[in-house]
């Protein structure tokens, strides 16, 4: 390889795990750039523009979103995730901040759970009802093809941003990333408060009323989980720990996946008071308990994206491949334990318990023979 295309390959590389950004977030662009290599990552990126040119769309692309654009649709397709979304998307705060109108397109299954949402105009599940002549601009994630499918079918002509660009990376800190962006592209200057407000993971609906919390307290816990790695495998006996310590009431979350979890955790703590929500309720009803109990305690998964959206003192769970500065929002109410392991169950029971009773106000006093520590495993208080 010549000299001059090696430094094109490097340049593009660059691009890739180049955070659009004044002062980058948190994130893993270092070790994304080693896993993948160069030559992989430069070749995505000039693939993406390739894409932008033959779409027609490159002539549209804007800086910046004009002070007299009040009328806006994001295009979010990227991130099918709930957790994820609810990141990408919270700075959607910042378009009623500006007095921007704004609509969402996105899949089903994400416009689902924002239908109804405070700060979004209209959402829209099914791009065809989209008409382009109701909008002054497009927010769409960035310039790949995919991203960009929905705008190029039902609005080709409307100017539009892009939130990531060429970046490439999908470890970091994206609810600050993006209200970094977007406050960017809006021309709007954030002190570090306001951005903390718009950065976070939010989740309303218009007319929702302030949830009252429960009394006696209550303690949530959030079961299951999708990837085996982020499953937490020891409820029972931080159940069993927090009942020892006084705790008798408590709400049990998850979806289908979590039955048997939560048959144990029950069998654990016989004549507390369980209130069983497994696969019971929908994500609001999900929320709205979280958002009445006095703690949540969860693994990193898309229910600890939902206690984020409530104001509910939270312990989170991750394993070794995730910072924990990459999934939370700024809060000194939430503490993350994060264990050395690629497995999040090498948190020990113990340890997950004594934060638990720190955050609740209690005398961090385990039973005997509940061990505060494991192999492994170590916690940081955010």
């Amino acid at each position: 390889m010549s000299d001059s295309a090696g430094s094109l390959l490097q340049a593009w590389a660059r691009r890739g795990v180049t955070q659009p950004i004044d002062r980058p977030v948190p994130s893993d662009d270092a070790a994304f750039l080693a896993k993948k290599g160069a030559p992989k990552i430069a070749f995505r990126v000039a693939k993406h523009r390739l894409e932008l040119a033959a779409s027609g769309q490159r002539v549209l692309l804007a800086e910046r979103i004009d002070p007299g654009w009040v009328r806006a649709v994001w295009f979010h397709a990227e991130a099918p995730q709930i957790g994820d979304a609810l990141m990408d998307l919270a700075p959607r705060s910042l378009f009623a901040a500006r007095g921007v109108a704004l609509d969402l397109v996105a899949p089903a299954r994400i416009a689902s759970v924002f239908r109804g949402d405070r700060w979004f105009a209209r959402v829209i599940g099914d791009r065809r009802e989209v008409v382009a002549a109701n909008y002054d601009v497009a927010i769409v994630d960035s310039v790949s093809w995919r991203a960009l499918a929905a705008k190029r079918a039902v609005a080709p002509r409307l100017p539009w941003v892009t939130v990531l660009g060429d970046y490439l990376a999908y470890d970091f800190q994206r609810g600050s990333f993006a209200a970094r962006r977007l406050a960017a592209l809006l021309q709007m200057q954030l002190d570090p408060a306001a951005e903390r407000l718009h950065a976070r993971q939010k989740l309303q609906r218009a007319g929702d009323v302030e949830v009252v919390r429960d009394d006696p307290p209550r303690i949530a816990i959030a079961l299951g989980g999708v990837r085996a790695e982020r499953t937490y495998g020891h409820w029972p006996a931080v159940a069993q720990a927090l009942r020892a310590a006084g705790h008798t009431r408590f709400a049990l979350l998850g979806s289908d996946n979590a039955k048997a979890a939560a048959a144990a955790v029950k069998a654990a703590i016989p004549g507390a008071d369980v209130l069983d929500l497994v696969a019971a309720t929908d994500l609001h009803g999900t929320q709205q308990a979280m958002a009445r109990c006095a703690l949540v305690l969860c693994a990193d998964g898309g229910l600890l994206h939902l206690a984020c959206t409530t104001t509910t003192p939270t312990v989170a769970l991750f394993d070794a491949s995730i910072d924990p500065a990459w999934r939370l929002p700024v809060d000194d109410a939430i503490t993350s334990l994060r264990c050395a392991q690629p497995d999040v169950s090498g948190v020990a029971a113990g340890l997950v318990a004594e934060r638990a009773l720190a955050l609740l106000g209690r005398p961090a006093v385990l039973p005997s023979g509940a061990s505060a520590g494991g192999a492994g495993s170590a916690g940081e208080i955010r």
